[in-house]
């Protein structure tokens, strides 16, 4: 195990050497920084009003590891709540020790989708950022199984006030599960930051659904590392939110 400080942090980041690469991405090479894209201005302002107005802006983290995402989130918006869902024993303790110092986070052991159900993980022996889930039916005999929890977005929206800001979706294809209905929360979120994974299940289409339900929707779509930013773009906003050129205006000569 290891014990890593990063400045800003609260507390300690405890590990095992193979959380390093993810540490990597999270805390140096800073994946869910979003700050220096036009649309981060509207995405601030719209958390500082939620805050201003005594309410909880909520984060939604799906595929929380050891707690990286989390942390990350609930340091850079201390006024929001952070719910971070996973389902691995191991991962979740980590996770579970690694948020302590942040009040603002609530650890959920369990899984994404798309209805509230019974999981298992599919492939137990596989990496600890790699484990798949498959839906077990309620009459189904659990065996040795270890079964979890299965949370929807909505179900966990409803613990909080609508002032839904973010959702992260790193799910190693169960994307194709959460997006098979129509999720109404995207309506309301003012982001998404998704990784999807047809690289890694080719041939499944695991990207299908979401890239369906997204049409549905109004977002500027952005790509950073192996991630998905989507933003929120209000109707009739498109051209005239300000807060969306800032920064484009000032690299114009």
């Amino acid at each position: 195990m290891l014990e890593l400080c990063v400045p800003g942090l609260a507390a300690p980041i405890r590990l095992r050497p193979r959380d390093l690469p993810i540490f990597w991405q999270i805390m140096v090479m800073q994946e869910y920084d979003f700050q220096s894209l036009p649309q981060a201005g509207r995405v601030t302002d719209i958390y500082n009003r939620i805050v201003s107005a005594n309410n909880r802006p909520v984060i939604i983290d799906c595929g929380g590891h050891i707690g990286l995402s989390a942390v990350w989130f609930a340091s850079h918006f201390p006024g929001a709540m952070v719910y971070c869902v996973e389902p691995d024993n191991s991962n979740y303790e980590l996770l579970k020790q690694n948020t302590e110092a942040y009040p603002n986070v609530v650890p959920l052991h369990g899984g994404i989708w798309k209805r509230p159900c019974r999981l298992k993980i599919s492939n137990p022996l596989s990496g600890s950022a790699s484990f798949r889930l498959q839906e077990v039916p309620e009459d189904a005999d659990p065996g040795h199984c270890d079964l979890l929890r299965g949370y929807t977005i909505d179900e966990i929206l409803q613990r909080e006030t609508d002032c839904l800001i973010l959702v992260k979706i790193d799910i190693e294809g169960a994307e194709s599960e959460v997006f098979e209905a129509p999720a109404a929360w995207l309506a309301s979120t003012t982001m998404l930051i998704i990784e999807l994974h047809d690289w890694l299940l080719p041939g499944q289409g695991t990207s299908k659904n979401f890239l369906r339900r997204i049409v549905e929707h109004n977002f500027d779509v952005v790509l950073q590392g192996e991630n998905l930013i989507l933003f929120q773009v209000p109707d009739g906003n498109q051209t005239n939110d300000r807060s969306l050129h800032t920064h484009a205006d000032a690299s114009e000569p």
